[in-house]
């Protein structure tokens, strides 16, 4: 009985269960495999049975909570492991990210690549659609999470790997399990999105909470495209994000409705994607107001305005390169040589998840850089982190 409530229990009750199974009198299953962790983190030798039972991490772990502000205004709970949860989590990745499978479509957090492969995907079409998926991480819910922990794992361990690595009923915002898992977790997400971008004409990728949808020619999305796309959202626990949107909700733009949340443009708007601009020539370019800060750090004499300009020319010739853009055309040839697919069964490609998460040349989600804000301006103060 417990198995068939647990998930909705914790949903309700923000991560913690006001039930849990009774504590068995033999060892469980996961204790012998994580003892010499439990005893390399000085933790008492129950810890672990004592967060399977309570269904909870206290008292033996914690999360430090604070805010950051956001660059579009408002800010952002950040909820940090305490060391010993952060390195169980660590471990966490090391033993179970590196053969789950990640969409091909899905570009965030993954070794080799970066917001080049989501913008490039895009360059060159005739109409584009971005659209944000609203507190990304906190809406991907504890349900989810331990179902697919019971793919992988026993019951006992799915449940606790589900503890370890969620927080209030969701993914936290902090922890280096969270980027990884919500794309492990998200798989089932992306193949739909796919198929009802694939038999709409159109590509579509994700980098974290970013979706991207583009056309190479024709007339864009068809009608019942969006309210398709708002469906599937919906089904796995998201929405869109209410407030992101170019033009006034109710009006046109190239000739579609404007709806909030859903933002469309022709080739010749240069939209921005993940702080990238595509050009109307089929490029890739920095956003004007990056390129001014160059400009300003180039003049400067300051040694540290130098190391500064060199992070963002590191972040030019990532976006820009000639190696990103042949990778974009092999991948569009590729996708070509293949054909339409008009089968809403079939299964799409899908990657190794590679292990760790984060990398050099990533920015960081959780920074002022902001995980669902790689479009807004960058703390002028502040180098991109690469």
């Amino acid at each position: 009985m417990w198995s068939i409530f647990a998930p909705l229990l914790r949903t309700l009750t923000g991560g913690r269960s006001t039930f849990a199974p009774k504590a068995r009198a033999n060892t469980l299953s996961f204790e012998a495999e994580w003892a010499w962790l439990i005893a390399q983190l000085k933790l008492p030798p129950q810890t672990l049975r004592d967060v399977f039972v309570s269904g909870s991490l206290e008292p033996h772990f914690s999360y430090q909570r604070y805010f950051k502000p956001k660059q579009s205004g408002g800010k952002r709970e950040i909820a940090e492991p305490d060391s010993r949860l952060k390195h169980l989590q660590h471990e966490i990745i090391s033993r179970h990210f590196t053969t789950g499978l990640i969409h091909s479509a899905t570009v965030a957090y993954q070794k080799g690549m970066s917001t080049a492969d989501h913008v490039w995907a895009h360059a060159g079409a005739e109409v584009i659609v971005l659209a944000d998926i609203q507190d990304f991480f906190p809406n991907t819910r504890v349900d989810r999470v331990e179902t697919w922990w019971r793919s992988r794992v026993n019951t006992d361990t799915a449940r606790l790997l589900t503890i370890l690595t969620t927080d209030r009923g969701g993914l936290p915002q902090g922890a280096p399990t969270s980027p990884a898992l919500s794309n492990l977790v998200n798989f089932e997400l992306d193949t739909r999105l796919e198929q009802r971008a694939t038999l709409a004409g159109a590509s579509y990728t994700r980098y974290c909470d970013d979706l991207a949808f583009s056309w190479p020619r024709g007339a864009g999305p068809p009608s019942g495209f969006e309210p398709t796309v708002r469906a599937v959202l919906h089904e796995f626990g998201y929405a869109l994000h209410p407030t992101r949107q170019e033009g006034v909700a109710g009006g046109t733009r190239g000739g579609f409705p404007l709806t909030k949340g859903w933002r469309i443009y022709d080739r010749l708007d240069e939209p921005e994607v993940t702080g990238a601009i595509l050009t109307s020539s089929g490029g890739v370019r920095l956003p004007e107001r990056l390129r001014l800060v160059m400009r300003e750090l180039a003049r400067s004499s300051d040694p540290r305005d130098l190391e500064r300009l060199k992070g963002y020319m590191g972040y030019a010739a990532m976006l820009t390169s000639r190696a990103a853009r042949r990778k974009a055309r092999k991948k569009k040839a590729q996708s070509k040589s293949v054909g339409p697919v008009v089968d809403p069964s079939i299964v799409v490609p899908a990657v190794i998840a590679p292990a760790p998460v984060l990398f050099n040349d990533e920015p960081d989600p959780y920074d002022e850089f902001g995980y669902d804000e790689f479009g807004d301006e960058p703390d002028a103060n502040e180098p991109i982190p690469f």
